[in-house]
């Protein structure tokens, strides 16, 4: 198992403490986003803090009240609750230039955080980018209304553009951005789950979409959900998404990729061992990352050796290889990042984790959240940082 270490404790009883550490210019300017929460995807108490010198020495921490100008984080409004997490910042490392991306949800007729279910069709998701601290712009796959922040649950709006954001965005060295997101269209009365990826090109900076791809409901219960994107040795640009099992899917992650630079999406594949063997992985988040040091892409996720059942068990967490030819996880390379110990609960997760490398030194730093540790107080949870270094 990788080493790990303390990063930051959580900051009041019973609560887990998520950490986001991000470069946010073309220097060594870290940006760490902290939040707290107590249930099942409520956050509350969000923080920003910033590092003049690769983390070195911090600011003080800053609350962030406003994902923008006017626009608070959680509000209640005549048609319902309304959240905003400010959670994905990526620099580009030639020019500086940051993108910040937002994700905005309504919760219709109820307050904010009040769930019913976890359908899809319950929630209302819609993803928007600042470029320099600029305006927001909503990321757009299809017609539809544009969002009144202060009264946004006009029903064109509330049925269109239903987008949940990835775990990342690749900017590439011509500073095209890549970034996907889920997809939720309706067809009819039915409202179905894929992915799309937003592209934004460096000669106009207008952000275009692929098409949307769907999985089939047999293979995944909720569709595909936190898309992680990486560009490929020989151009293809490839996809990993989180899924579901079903009555007759065990858990599986599922791939799509685009050999026309993004334009289009190919059909929904299960991704696989370069052997072209089978693996089980829970429903939870995952990340693809190329290192610099040694140009190797890297993906990181729950890898478990029965079927998962929904969500669980997210451990062990490992990193891995991918073969780029195959579009395949290399099996002989899995290395374990945490496992499960014999302290520690069954309930444990090792998931929503953040990655950054280091671009002084070209490590890879992990920075997770070690959730249900505490026995018996299962949302009393610090964050700690791990380190894998690419040979």
């Amino acid at each position: 198992m990788l080493p790990r270490s303390k990063y930051r404790l959580t900051t009041a009883p019973d609560t887990s403490l998520w950490i986001q550490v991000y470069y946010n210019d073309q220097h060594l300017t870290r940006e760490e986003i902290a939040t707290i929460s107590g249930a099942s995807d409520v956050y509350h108490d969000w923080w920003r803090r910033v590092s003049p010198d690769n983390g070195r020495t911090w600011s003080e921490p800053v609350p962030i009240t406003e994902a923008l100008p006017g626009v608070p984080l959680e509000q209640t409004l005549p048609g319902g609750g309304g959240v905003v997490y400010p959670q994905i910042v990526a620099a580009d490392p030639q020019s500086g230039r940051c993108y910040r991306f937002y994700m905005q949800r309504l919760f219709p007729g109820r307050k904010p955080f009040e769930f019913k279910t976890w359908k899809s069709s319950e929630l209302v998701d819609h993803v928007f980018v600042t470029e320099q601290n600029g305006p927001p712009r909503m990321l757009r796959y299809e017609e539809g209304a544009e969002c009144d922040w202060a009264q946004p649950f006009d029903e064109s709006y509330c049925r269109s553009n239903l987008a949940y954001f990835g775990v990342n965005a690749e900017i590439e060295k011509d500073g095209t951005v890549l970034f996907p997101v889920t997809a939720s269209v309706w067809r009819g009365d039915v409202l179905h789950d894929g992915v799309c990826l937003m592209r934004r090109a460096p000669s106009d900076g207008q952000w275009r979409s692929s098409n949307v791809t769907l999985i089939n409901p047999e293979w995944s219960s909720r569709g595909l959900m936190e898309p992680s994107v990486a560009r490929l040795r020989n151009g293809t640009i490839l996809i990993i998404c989180r899924g579901d099992n079903t009555p007759s899917t065990p858990g599986r992650k599922w791939f799509v990729y685009s050999t026309d630079n993004g334009r289009t999406l190919s059909e929904v594949q299960e991704l696989r061992y370069d052997d072209n063997t089978q693996f089980y992985s829970p429903s939870s988040i995952h990340r693809l990352i190329r290192s610099t040091r040694n140009g190797v892409l890297y993906w990181i996720a729950n890898i478990v050796p029965t079927p998962p059942k929904g969500n669980s068990p997210r451990y062990p967490l490992v990193i891995a290889r991918m073969d780029e030819e195959r579009m395949a996880v290399i099996k002989s390379s899995l290395e374990t990042v945490d496992d499960k110990g014999p302290q520690d609960p069954d309930i444990i997760q090792f998931s929503n984790f953040c990655v950054l490398e280091d671009r002084e030194t070209k490590d890879l730093e992990i920075f997770m959240t070690r959730w249900g540790e505490n026995p018996g107080r299962k949302w009393h949870a610090d964050c700690y940082r791990y380190i894998y270094s690419p040979v």
